[in-house]
């Protein structure tokens, strides 16, 4: 056993090793191609370089873009020049967590870029600009900041950026107290990224909605607004979304007196941000809440052993914020343990630095209760009368403040609700003035209209019902022709593997015996065209990996296979369809794909397969050249008629829009 284990681990260290050896060499060759190279080709190769040590600061990341950047800005790249520019400034707020590099780099280089025709490139710039001031406590700039990316967003039709700037905006209202504005901002950026189905940023603007509904005693809402975004979540690995959430909800349960839900949340914030490659950003606020709810349900030996860790971490930055985080771990830490004077003397301190950098009111509220309850058990009365009385004025002062930005809140839900209302009833009173008239007009053909509907009506329900009936043999014929058709290819391809692809197996191998390695070889090459004929007529894989799988291996080798870049998603589908459903599924999407790399001379193949409560939701959309839907239905396109006909035996609906030069979208729902 001990044998196998230490092969096992050599095999892994050798592994490891070879595989950073090969990026070594990678970086080498670039390198070398770099110095052989000039003008655009050399860039080109510094920006695979930035590719090969991307945001990995051993490989002198930082350096590698800034001399990219230079180079990008003396060949007069100036887009090119911005988007690199926007990408080492969010290395350094969100990856190094220095924000005040960020703001170096922005001020260096906007003047001159500032120039350039990207507006989505600079607007990125301003976006990391305003990250980097508010990061480093400048609130009112990045107001500013996120302004001037909003308007960059708008002239260049960056949904995203704009969504990004909305939801920030929708943080910095919320950190000066306007409750109402900061819920309609997070709103508008939440509809945003729905409308973009960006999953990570709706769940960005749920969480911070979650927040501010906490901060201002909806804990209702908050709960509900966070088990939503768990749920979209699911199984999937947004560590870092799952680890805020939990927090914040363990920040909630802790404010209700809930020690035991708190406990439990915020083990979970600690197990998913510890699955997380910068886990250190929060790793000190999640172990100085755990110490606190491990205090609060009398496991004073597991609170000791994370503040061992927390320790450690201290030892290694001893910033501000950090020091924070050891004086308020000390101050419960000593309290749980019954030592009261250390304890008295550590929320003093605790309190003095909530105020000084002047932090939420009901943080500080909850500081002077805390070195209240200090004093009383340390037997100081006057002190703890003191604090308890400094604890209920903020309470309630917070307490109105809530009720005030609570009061703004519905009334802002109240005029927008009205104003809505109020557009509604004119339309309403619009609808009403043309149907009047409409039915002034109306009245005049009733008369003459009797007659021939009575007679008319007649003939077209002859007519209705010989069309009903040929539509319904034509389409069980189509089916029909369908499933023969399967049928058959289901039979030539078996035949083909088992008769022709034996036949070609056995001459590969008597010529390779025989020595004769041309013949061996056109004999493979033969056998493998047979196979792959044989894979086409019937898809095998269905059987061996079901629908889902099988899909995604087709996709894969599309992607690897050709110039396209496929982007996927797709959701486990296998138990929605039996055997001919899935084969049937199996082919709309084999059918639009090879429809795409015929015709569409795309870039870009977006496929999502979606798992909804009302069904099964299938999108495929490409970027290619297009063409105008009704004409090709005119035409009477076999190809679309065909796809048409497998989606209607899955009882499906098929939507297809597309246009000259604006690429095509398939859009299929499936009742399940």
């Amino acid at each position: 056993m001990k044998c196998t284990l230490l092969v096992f681990f050599l095999f892994f260290v050798f592994q490891t090793v070879a595989q950073d050896l090969d990026l070594q060499h990678e970086i080498e060759f670039v390198n070398l191609k770099i110095q052989q190279t000039e003008k655009g080709e050399r860039l080109n190769w510094l920006d695979s370089l930035t590719k090969l040590t991307y945001r990995n600061p051993k490989l002198e990341y930082d350096a590698v873009l800034r001399k990219t950047i230079d180079f990008a800005i003396k060949l007069d790249s100036l887009n090119f020049a911005a988007k690199k520019v926007a990408d080492l400034m969010g290395f350094q707020n969100n990856f190094l967590g220095k924000p005040q590099e960020g703001l170096k780099l922005f001020n260096t280089y906007v003047d001159k870029l500032n120039k350039g025709k990207d507006f989505g490139a600079i607007g990125r710039m301003y976006l990391n600009a305003a990250d980097s001031y508010y990061y480093t406590g400048d609130i009112d700039t990045s107001f500013e900041y996120y302004a001037l990316t909003k308007s960059y967003a708008k002239k260049a039709k960056d949904e995203q950026l704009l969504g990004w700037a909305t939801m920030y905006i929708g943080f910095n209202e919320s950190e000066i107290g306007k409750f109402a504005e900061a819920s309609q901002s997070l709103k508008e950026a939440s509809q945003i990224f729905t409308k973009l189905k960006d999953t990570i940023n709706i769940l960005g603007a749920k969480n911070s909605l979650a927040v501010l509904y906490s901060r201002n005693a909806f804990y209702e809402e908050a709960e509900k607004e966070r088990n939503e975004s768990i749920m979209m979540i699911g199984k999937t690995n947004r560590f870092n979304s799952l680890t805020n959430l939990y927090y914040n909800a363990a920040e909630d349960h802790k404010r209700r007196g809930d020690f035991k839900k708190q406990l439990v949340s915020i083990k979970a914030a600690y197990l998913a941000n510890s699955k997380l490659s910068n886990a250190f950003l929060l790793e000190s606020k999640i172990l100085t809440q755990l110490i606190n709810a491990y205090c609060k349900n009398d496991s004073i030996l597991q609170a000791e052993k994370c503040f061992e860790d927390l320790n450690v971490l201290y030892e290694k930055n001893d910033s501000d914020d950090m020091k924070e985080q050891i004086v308020q771990a000390k101050r419960v830490l000593f309290f749980a343990k019954g030592e009261y004077k250390k304890a008295v003397n550590y929320s003093v301190e605790f309190l003095s630095l909530v105020k000084n950098k002047k932090a939420y009111p009901g943080d500080i509220a909850a500081a002077e209760q805390f070195l209240a309850e200090a004093y009383k058990a340390n037997g100081d009365s006057i002190n703890y009368k003191n604090h308890l009385l400094n604890h209920y004025i903020l309470k309630d002062s917070l307490s109105n403040t809530q009720k005030l930005k609570s009061l703004a809140y519905y009334q802002t839900l109240y005029e927008t609700e009205k104003r809505d209302l109020k557009i509604e009833n004119q339309n309403a009173n619009i609808s009403v003035l043309n149907l009047e008239n409409k039915n002034k007009t109306q009245l005049m053909f009733f008369g003459f209209s009797g007659l021939l509907l009575l007679f008319g009506g007649l003939m077209f329900y002859r007519s209705f019902q010989n069309t009903k009936r040929r539509v319904k043999t034509q389409k069980e014929f189509s089916q029909e022709l369908i499933i023969t058709q399967e049928q058959e290819r289901m039979r030539i391809a078996k035949d083909l593997h088992d008769g022709v692809g034996q036949q070609m197996t056995l001459l590969k191998i008597k010529a390779h015996n025989s020595g004769q390695t041309e013949l061996s070889a056109m004999a493979y090459k033969a056998l493998e065209e047979v196979r792959s004929i044989s894979r086409d007529l019937y898809p095998v894989t269905l059987k061996k990996l079901g629908l889902t799988d099988s899909i995604e291996q087709l996709l894969l080798d599309l992607d690897e296979e050709t110039d396209l870049f496929v982007s996927v998603e797709i959701d486990d589908v296998n138990t929605c369809f039996n055997e001919t459903e899935s084969l049937n599924l199996y082919r709309f999407i084999q059918e639009s794909v090879n429809n795409v790399l015929k015709h569409a001379n795309a870039k870009t193949l977006i496929v999502n397969i979606v798992k909804q409560s009302d069904g099964i939701k299938v999108l495929i959309k490409d970027n290619g050249q297009g063409f105008e839907v009704s004409k090709m239905s005119n035409q009477n396109s076999l190809g679309l008629k065909t796809m048409a006909e497998r989606v209607s035996m899955l009882k499906g609906h098929l939507s297809i829009k597309s246009k000259r030069k604006a690429g095509t979208s398939i859009l299929v729902q499936i009742p399940v």
